[in-house]
């Protein structure tokens, strides 16, 4: 018998497969196609029919590969073209999809949302954006919840109207400028922006002298209405300088605890919800009597890091400058119980505060250093090393002078001897 395995040359292997299913005249119809190509498909994405399908073959059930009956085509679609009836199917057919696709088609539709929020949207305040992280926390605190087949901008809308119950957000302005060509509509559109709240930053003269331009920032549900106005207005045009509005910048660290303060008496409902980077908008005045407005952000990631390690490092100062005094101390103490001799070691009181005295010193052995050289080479010195095994100890450290007076017994124990 022979052992040769042969494989079949009729079969076309179906890997990676979505099934389209459509039930009509009382028969069930599939066809195979590659996974993601349907939505493409559908949305026009796609127009290559061999692209989404794997095989062009009807049939009445995949799994098995079944093909579907010529008859039945011709009785239910009254045609026998297989590509006709798939692009049918393909239309008006239900996709078969799993539930981690299900899932991961959700997940991309609420990244895609949170990202075109983050990108249109503004603190009020501020006209700053949220960050992604923020807004996707705010969908979940407000239980926003993404739809399969609605289309991406209407769910932004909608995720916008159920956020502003969660947090201060808007969507961004844009800037136009509408020019005037006739001075006698400048009555009825500066009527339509009284109407509708829009106020305008900027009127001069146009280049031909006979009408006027207008810089204006509207919510964006109002382009329309400014659009047909100038439609109807002989010799004008509107024209979209930027279409979002937002402010960038970082803030400045001697306004963090302004910016803190103004956030405890701006909560919001939701306590948990994010807020934006910059909260506030403050004026602050110069020295020379200028009002310049500067836009405050609300302390961020980087911002809040900057700030405790510059107070870790005032902290660690201070305690430096405290020790170091207490250390000078006690090393004169010993020095004068002991031999009776003017320490060595220099006496300048730490600087209380006037700035003058930039001078290093040893939060070991104690004392001053007049220059960065004699610092550094005072810890590599056998006296700091000699110290350190007496801190390690729990025993005070000793001065130069009762250093020079200890036995090679002494500094090779460790300082044992001092313990007895």
């Amino acid at each position: 018998m022979s052992r040769q395995i042969n494989q079949p040359i009729n079969q076309v292997r179906l890997t990676n497969v979505a099934v389209v299913r459509m039930n009509k005249g009382g028969s069930r119809f599939e066809i195979a196609c590659y996974r993601n190509k349907v939505v493409d498909y559908r949305q026009g994405l796609e127009t290559d029919l061999s692209e989404v399908l794997q095989t062009d073959r009807v049939f009445t059930n995949v799994s098995k590969g079944a093909f579907a009956k010529a008859k039945d085509l011709q009785k239910v679609f009254g045609t026998k073209d297989e590509e006709e009836i798939a692009k049918i199917i393909l239309k008006q057919g239900n996709v078969q999809v799993s539930d981690k696709e299900r899932g991961q088609q959700l997940e991309k539709t609420i990244a895609q949302v949170a990202e075109w929020i983050s990108k249109n949207c503004v603190h009020p305040s501020s006209d700053r954006p949220y960050t992604i992280a923020q807004i996707r926390h705010a969908m979940s605190t407000a239980n926003f919840s993404v739809h399969p087949t609605k289309p991406l901008k209407r769910q932004y809308l909608d995720c916008v109207k159920l956020l502003q119950g969660t947090i201060p957000i808007q969507r961004a302005k844009m800037e136009l400028l509408l020019v005037i060509g006739n001075k006698d509509d400048c009555e009825t559109i500066e009527s339509t922006m009284k109407e509708n709240d829009v106020t305008w930053t900027n009127s001069t003269s146009s280049d031909d002298a006979t009408g006027l331009r207008y810089n204006v920032l509207v919510d964006p549900s109002m382009y329309r209405i400014f659009n047909d106005a100038i439609v109807a207005m002989k010799g004008s045009r509107i024209e979209i300088i930027n279409q979002i509005v937002t402010k960038q910048g970082d803030v400045k660290l001697e306004s963090v605890d302004h910016i803190q303060s103004d956030m405890q008496g701006l909560s919001v409902v939701n306590s948990e919800a994010p807020i934006a980077n910059a909260y506030v908008e403050n004026t602050i005045a110069d020295d020379d009597g200028d009002d310049n407005d500067e836009d405050i952000m609300d302390s961020s990631a980087g911002n809040r890091r900057k700030q405790k390690k510059a107070k870790k490092k005032n902290q660690k100062a201070q305690r430096r400058n405290e020790s170091g005094g207490s250390t000078l101390e006690e090393a004169q103490e010993v020095a004068s119980s002991t031999s009776g001799a003017t320490s060595t070691i220099p006496t300048v009181a730490p600087s209380q505060g006037d700035g003058t005295d930039t001078r290093k010193s040893c939060n070991t052995c104690g004392g001053f250093f007049d220059s960065a050289a004699e610092y550094r080479s005072h810890f590599k010195s056998d006296w700091h090393k000699f110290n350190q095994k007496l801190k390690m100890k729990g025993t005070p450290p000793v001065s130069l002078e009762e250093f020079n007076l200890c036995d090679a017994d002494t500094f090779f124990g460790g300082g044992d001897d001092m313990l007895l």
